[in-house]
């Protein structure tokens, strides 16, 4: 396995990683043919050739004590809890980049009836995102 280095802070990371484990900043890679992700069961103007089966990604997040201070403060004045929104969009784009990673090692070209979950475990410290659908492969609809 490869290793690709933090455009921030410089630090190596697994090549699968996506977010650098050192400072959180978001990890480039080279970029691959995009894939089509719907919740529909249909994508317009493609038709389904095959289906290739269910495809899921998963990612598990805690906050650190640093993170729980910062959201109560934030929770004394109302509002928005930046810290954990922030964290909930890093952990499902996470689960989403997974999500496409293994319904690409299937060949597909698309996933259909994609949906996101999220669950809390460990007794409420930490949180489960999942992301979920049908991998399939698509062609264009000739008009």
């Amino acid at each position: 396995m490869g290793e690709i280095s933090c455009p921030k802070c410089g630090k190596k990371s697994p090549e699968q990683a996506s977010y650098c484990p050192s400072c959180g900043s978001p990890l480039t890679k080279p970029k691959s043919p995009e894939m089509i992700v719907v919740t529909t069961p249909t994508v317009p103007g493609y038709e389904i050739v095959k289906v290739l089966g269910t495809v899921h990604g998963l990612t598990v997040r805690t906050r650190g004590v640093g993170g729980k201070i910062v959201a109560a403060v934030e929770g004394v004045f109302g509002g928005e809890v930046t810290s954990y929104s922030y964290e909930a969009e890093k952990a499902r784009n996470e689960s989403l980049q997974r999500l496409t990673e293994e319904a690409r090692k299937l060949g597909a070209s698309a996933i259909v009836g994609a949906d996101f979950e999220t669950s809390d475990i460990l007794q409420g410290t930490a949180t489960l995102f999942s992301a979920y659908g049908t991998a399939v492969i698509v062609r264009p609809i000739k008009q």
